[in-house]
């Protein structure tokens, strides 16, 4: 009876680190989707057809930044799951979060810098939110 718990325990726990590795996989697979979406916005702004009077400058700034704070979100599922030792725990925890995040009120700051910082923000924690909810069901 012994053995036949010892082999359930180690299959449990073997399933576990594979989920957990899918998991970090999908993480890491959303984390270069978002850069890769940064750097694609990066290079249409920066076509050669493209110049001051038809572009505006708030182009680039949403661009820069929405990148960036997209990339932070799942650069912060990555640095969770590695020091988790639940990835399940963790994915939804994290995703929960963005939800919260996405959900906080959009409020006028009297900056027109901070507003759209907040706003971007808020965009990325619901983009977030939607596509790790999307890789977690997958690799599930």
């Amino acid at each position: 009876m012994s053995s036949s718990r010892t082999t359930d325990v180690t299959r449990a726990e073997r399933d576990r680190r594979m989920h957990a590795e899918r998991l970090g996989t999908a993480a890491r697979a959303g984390l270069t989707n978002a850069q890769r979406r940064g750097t694609n916005s990066w290079e249409r702004l920066r076509l050669p057809e493209l110049t001051a009077e038809n572009v505006r400058m708030d182009g680039f700034f949403e661009t820069i930044t929405r990148a960036q704070f997209t990339t932070e979100l799942w650069q912060g599922l990555i640095d969770a799951l590695e020091s988790s030792s639940d990835a399940v725990a963790t994915c939804h925890e994290q995703m929960a979060k963005a939800e919260r995040g996405a959900e906080q009120p959009l409020g006028n700051m009297g900056n027109p810098v901070a507003d759209a910082r907040r706003y971007l923000w808020l965009e990325a924690n619901r983009d977030f939110a939607r596509d790790s909810a999307d890789y977690f069901r997958r690799v599930s």
